[in-house]
Formats: structure tokens, C-alpha cells, sequence
């Protein structure tokens, strides 16, 4: 049995993790020191989650299943991505993307996506140059004033942060 961890975050509040549910990543870029993140349900039903840092709480990204949103997405993932993280079998990797805010549109980072082995939890985010990849994907039928989207732009537009430079 994993002892859990209690931490608070002015983004998501109170949250209660096992120590199995941590992630650990190769640094995020622009984020050196945080290597740490649970995901973590943004509400009951809803496609999002947050991305939040155990080694600074206040750093959250929203993030969500790319396929849920773009059903025939198909990742800028390599070989090489797979075998730095130790991933065989496609059941064992859990894709997420970055959510950002620009202006009213929703959008999905889907050319750098988050690559977690869904067993020994290590994750990286791979970064794609290919232009058929934007890092602002509009999410279809998800604006700012949907019951799914973040309950403020400054929730979202964090995430935005990480996203590199892209068509």
C-alpha cells in the first residue's frame, strides 16, 4: 500500500495523491526545477485535467486526451520517444496535451504532446518541428464560457508558457 501525499495548490486546492500516482518528467521547458506532477480530474465527467506540480503546487497546466477532442490524431511520437521511456505495447502510454488560451478559443498543443509510461510513471514531453502539428489546435465546441472549460483564462493561459514557438 502507497502512502499518500496531501498537498495544496491555489489552482486545484486540496489534493491527495498515492505516491504510485507521481509522474516524473524530464524537466518540462521553462521549468527546470519541477520534475514532479500528479494528474489530477478537473471535474466529474469533464475531458480536462490538471497537471500539477508536487515540487511547486501553485504550477498547474490543464491538459486533456488529445484523441478526445481530434479522434484521428496521430502524435509526433518516435521509436526513439517510446524507448528513452522504456514503451512496447501502445496500452502501455498515456498521451496527454497541454491546453492553452488565446483570446476566446480553446486550444490543444498537438505538437507537444506529454508521453507517460502508464507503468513505471516517467514521462517527456516530445517536441515535433513537423508542420502538421500546431501548438494551438482549436478544441471544437469548447470556448471560454463552456461548463468544461478552466474557471478562469489565468488557469489556462499558464500552460501557455510551455508551449514553444509554432504555426
Amino acid at each position: 500500500m502507497s502512502e499518500k501525499i496531501c498537498f495544496e495548490s491555489r489552482r486545484v486546492g486540496k489534493i491527495e495523491v498515492s505516491e504510485e500516482d507521481i509522474v516524473t518528467f524530464e524537466p518540462l521547458p521553462g521549468f527546470p526545477g519541477n520534475t514532479r506532477y500528479v494528474v489530477v480530474e478537473h471535474s466529474e465527467g469533464s475531458e480536462l485535467a490538471w497537471l500539477v506540480s508536487l515540487d511547486d503546487p501553485d504550477l498547474a497546466f490543464v491538459v486533456a486526451a488529445p484523441w478526445a477532442f481530434f479522434p484521428h490524431y496521430d502524435p509526433p511520437v518516435e521509436r526513439e520517444h517510446l524507448a528513452i521511456l522504456g514503451i512496447e505495447k501502445k496500452e502501455e502510454f498515456e498521451l496527454l496535451s497541454i491546453v492553452t488560451l488565446v483570446g476566446k478559443s480553446i486550444n490543444l498543443n498537438l505538437a507537444a504532446p506529454l508521453l507517460i509510461n502508464v507503468s513505471t510513471r516517467k514521462g517527456i514531453q516530445v517536441i515535433s518541428d513537423d508542420p502538421r502539428y500546431t501548438t494551438r489546435a482549436p478544441i471544437p465546441g469548447l470556448d471560454k464560457e463552456s461548463k468544461d472549460a478552466p474557471v478562469s483564462a489565468t488557469e489556462a493561459a499558464g500552460s501557455a508558457e510551455t508551449a514553444p514557438a509554432g504555426p
